[in-house]
């Protein structure tokens, strides 16, 4: 039995057309299944729960949906080694499938998942939000604090991006949002703790992110070096550059040149902690849980389990 978790509205109606794809050739080849849809933000955590709840033993979820859907349903599984994850992207970014080589045609995804030759176990990313009541939040991309954040939060707002989507276009809202938030994104001074040791109080910090794969924002190359699989957080942290210093070296992030310029700090950690001087955004998977000034991220090794 396979359990589709569907986001139908993901990239403006991609979702939806993807599933009577999906929903054909699964009843061609006489698959047992059962599908539900998500109706609200927060619903796929929900059904993930519910499916986990019901059925014992082993379940093979499958999701349908972009990186915000997988992020609702990583932080759904109670226990992941009862859990089977594939996955069809049908979102506007899909920076996952980009990482790990799932194809963007869903009956060649489907297919895979049908009669998987490989598995892999990958790391999640979890944050713990200081201070506050907000619940801690699971991550299977990446992560970040101020100006990423940021952009997310405005593209998550805009209806231009929703427009642009029906055309496959929705990337020029990103990179549109990206300049504009060069601009007026705060930039902070903070402490930064890593492994429980100070590294360093940095001044006017563009941005921290805390990446489990190489890519986010559709496929921006944030930390070039990063891997899934090896218990690690790799860190892309940005400081004391000018705006327009900013802006020439934007262009430099879709190949991963932009970590050869000073100013732009790469590294690797088990646990990461933020204490800036104001609140600011910060996105999970591109989705923003919390504006806040104290944040904790860890790498979790080794818990999902997904089919290639």
């Amino acid at each position: 039995m396979y359990h589709f978790i569907i986001n139908p509205k993901s990239s403006s109606g991609r979702g939806i057309r993807y599933w009577w794809i999906v929903k054909s050739e699964l009843d061609r080849q006489q698959i047992s299944y059962s599908a539900t849809f998500t109706k609200h933000m927060g619903h796929a955590t929900e059904l993930t729960e519910q499916i986990c709840n019901e059925n014992p033993g082993i379940k093979n979820i499958v999701v349908l949906g972009g990186d915000g859907t997988i992020n609702e349903v990583v932080n759904g599984i109670p226990n992941f080694s009862e859990v089977l994850l594939g996955y069809i992207p049908s979102g506007s970014s899909n920076d996952l499938a980009r990482s790990l080589g799932i194809p963007n045609d869903p009956i060649k995804a489907l297919c895979n998942i049908l009669k998987p030759s490989k598995f892999q176990y990958l790391d999640i990313g979890k944050i713990d939000f200081i201070n506050m009541s907000t619940a801690p939040r699971k991550f299977a991309c990446s992560s970040g604090m101020g100006y990423d954040a940021n952009v997310c939060m405005e593209v998550q707002a805009s209806p231009l991006k929703r427009r642009l989507n029906r055309f496959g276009a929705g990337k020029l809202v990103y990179i549109a949002i990206a300049i504009k938030q060069l601009f007026f994104t705060k930039q902070l001074n903070a402490t930064v703790i890593v492994d429980g040791v100070k590294k360093d109080t940095y001044r006017k910090i563009l941005l921290v992110s805390s990446m489990i794969h190489k890519y986010e924002g559709g496929g921006l190359r944030i930390t070039p070096d990063a891997s899934p699989t090896d218990g690690k957080l790799s860190i892309c942290l940005v400081h004391g550059l000018s705006k327009l210093r900013t802006l020439i070296l934007l262009p430099t992030i879709f190949v991963g040149k932009h970590v050869k310029f000073k100013g732009i700090e790469t590294f690797h950690c088990s646990e990461i902690e933020i204490i800036a001087d104001d609140i600011t955004a910060v996105h999970t998977d591109g989705e923003i849980p919390a504006v806040c000034s104290h944040i904790k991220v860890q790498c979790i090794a080794g818990q999902i389990r997904m089919i290639l």
